[in-house]
């Protein structure tokens, strides 16, 4: 006999089962389909798991500086194993969240390989059975999977992706990192406190291209203090096995080298997972190699809708989470749409880079006259006391009227203060409102009053402009 339910999700990542949560919330029956495991690729291979190394690596550094803050440490050293143990236990204790909060929605999880059967069928083969789900409405959450550039020599051994770099014992010798995106610069970092060589390899004139400039700038320098070396401008050509190791091809507009390293990691992009999902037998459109959707994310077929990766948009989990709750209200008859105007970004580099809205150049391009503030951390009472004060904050603004465009952060709490803009754009903030708003002392989100001050050349806790005096 089929199983019967008002919505069927196919995905149990951030975007599908945050999706089957909010249904069932909604009072729907509610079947959830993941062949893998719960969370998905951002809780078991990325997000959480390198988060959770990344912590370690700071504690680590901390420990091994803790003299500049007047405690002596003796011995301190990186035990990788312990921090990989430590990273799998923090991944179980989440994923069994996740479950436990679908168990007690009265989800009904089933573990296996789903392929659309038709407009609002999906079939299930399980590890015993096949199972029909039968549903008025199909959420697609199929998420995306790492792409590997047409580099000769991608699936020799030591070639690895994010997944293959979370299986590893011991940091690499010698990795060169292919890709200064948010996923490349995150490992060159971890790589990097640990104690490892990397080179970080990136087609594009600059590092965390998607950033602001300013942002861009201030992260190579920093990663250059961590001992990372950064190749911009560069692609990588071949790789071949040499000498017990791999040997990388790199090219510039005027350059060649050849390097010898233990690892390539491939941190070149995702591509959407559209392949083996039935969508052809539901006449689900595709183009590009994703799933186009409209605002309340809606297939081109109105009982399916799609969110997250497998849309090709914005690949962040917070994306897909939100998409999922747009997704579910609208199909049960709420009326929800997506609006991605204020979504934040965020890189946990050491320190992180966070941003949101527009960058100081589309700004200029779009608007033409911008304000602009920038408040450094190296002013600021907390982020001394707390040692740690490269970066800054950088507002973005319109003209004549202030209101809040963009804001970039990289620092200490970057991922945290970034909130603020993104609630100061959606609520059509300006200037005068952030820094008009009283923020506690002494906090890393002062430094975004301060930056507001800084925009009206009226700054309060750095010299007054000659101009404004």
């Amino acid at each position: 006999m089929p199983i019967h339910a008002d919505i069927c999700v196919l995905g149990g990542g951030p975007g599908g089962y945050v999706a089957a949560l909010r249904a069932a919330a909604l009072g729907a029956r509610v079947a959830l389909v993941e062949a893998s495991a719960l969370g998905g690729v951002c809780l078991n291979h990325g997000c959480i798991p390198t988060k959770a190394l990344l912590r370690s690596a700071e504690v680590y550094q901390l420990a091994a500086n803790a003299a500049s803050f007047g405690v002596r440490v003796q011995g301190a050293a990186a035990d990788y194993p312990a921090m990989a143990a430590r990273k799998d236990r923090i991944v179980r204790q989440l994923t069994r969240g996740i479950a436990g909060l679908l168990g007690a929605a009265d989800v009904t999880v089933l573990a296996g390989r789903g392929r659309l059967a038709g407009p609002g069928a999906v079939e299930t083969a399980l590890a015993d059975r096949t199972e029909l789900v039968l549903a008025a409405n199909v959420i697609v959450a199929t998420g995306s999977s790492s792409a590997a550039p047409p580099i000769p020599g991608v699936d020799l051994p030591g070639v690895i992706d994010s997944n293959g770099a979370l299986e590893l014992t011991a940091v690499p010798d010698h990795c060169v990192v292919a890709g200064a995106g948010a996923v490349g610069v995150e490992w060159a970092t971890l790589f990097a406190l640990l104690g490892g060589q990397v080179t970080l390899v990136e087609m594009l004139p600059r590092v965390v291209p998607n950033e602001d400039q300013d942002v861009s700038a201030a992260m190579r320098k920093i990663l250059v203090q961590q001992g990372v070396r950064v190749r911009t401008g560069t692609r990588i050509t071949t790789i071949d096995q040499r000498g017990g190791g791999l040997q990388v091809g790199l090219a510039s507009d005027d350059d060649t080298e050849t390097l010898q390293a233990s690892h390539v990691l491939l941190a070149t992009g995702r591509r959407p997972n559209v392949h083996d999902a039935g969508l052809e037998s539901a006449g689900v459109r595709v183009e590009d190699g994703r799933l186009p959707v409209d605002q309340h994310m809606q297939t081109n077929v109105p009982s399916i809708y799609a969110v997250g990766d497998v849309t090709g948009g914005r690949l962040l989990a917070h994306t897909a989470s939100h998409q999922g709750v747009v997704a579910a209200e609208h199909a049960l008859g709420h009326d929800a749409a997506y609006d991605d105007s204020a979504v934040p970004a965020c890189t946990f580099t050491h320190p992180e880079i966070a941003s949101v809205g527009l960058t100081e150049a589309q700004a200029r391009d779009e608007r033409g006259g911008v304000q602009v503030g920038v408040f450094p951390f190296q002013a600021l009472g907390r982020a001394r006391a707390y040692g740690e004060t490269d970066g800054f904050v950088k507002i973005v603004a319109g003209q004549p009227h202030g209101e809040i465009l963009g804001m970039h952060v990289i620092g200490p709490g970057a991922s945290d203060i970034i909130s603020e803009g993104v609630l100061a754009i959606r609520l059509e903030a300006t200037l005068d409102d952030l820094r008009e708003t009283i923020h506690a002392h002494p906090t890393f989100a002062e430094a975004t009053a301060e930056s507001a001050w800084q925009a009206v050349n009226a700054p309060i806790h750095l010299p007054l402009p000659r101009s404004a005096r």
